[in-house]
């Protein structure tokens, strides 16, 4: 199915009690794996390069050089949330993004974040270009610049 251009990449997820504290609310670095665990799911499923043929076929990396998050009100354990995932960048050898989590039954939003991946050589740990078939690929999630005023 043709992905139509500058759509966001939808998922969800829920809650599970190793995310949560003891109150039962996602205690905020668990917030980190299931955007790690988001986006890698994003690589595998939309774009057919998961992390694991990135690596160990072409041996790049793909480590987080910047991210930024604000979390805009609890989730709790068994919560479903909505994930969604806009890209608003794409460089020679880096990424950036936008990630929002949801609710899914009352559609609040629970975190608002965003992020630049940069594509690495895992033996020098220097940028490398991006492989030319996942930028396409990428290109269908790419949200087009709002216009100058």
């Amino acid at each position: 199915m043709q992905q139509e251009a500058g759509k966001p990449y939808l998922s969800e997820t829920q809650v599970r009690f190793r995310h949560c504290d003891p109150a039962g609310i996602v205690f905020y670095p668990r917030y980190f794996e299931m955007i790690n665990d988001f986006v890698e799911a994003w690589f595998d499923k939309a774009l057919e390069h998961s992390f694991h043929r990135l690596l160990t076929d072409m041996h790049l990396g793909i480590p987080t050089a910047s991210i930024q998050c604000d979390f805009t009100a609890p989730s709790r354990w068994n919560d479903v949330l909505r994930q969604e995932l806009t890209l608003r960048r794409i460089g020679g050898s880096s990424i950036n993004f936008d990630v929002r989590f949801m609710g899914r039954d009352d559609a609040s939003q629970r975190l608002a974040a965003n992020a630049t991946l940069v594509f690495v050589d895992v033996q020098s740990v220097r940028p490398a270009p991006m492989p030319r078939e996942l930028r396409e690929r990428m290109a269908a999630y790419l949200v087009p610049a709002a216009p100058a005023a």
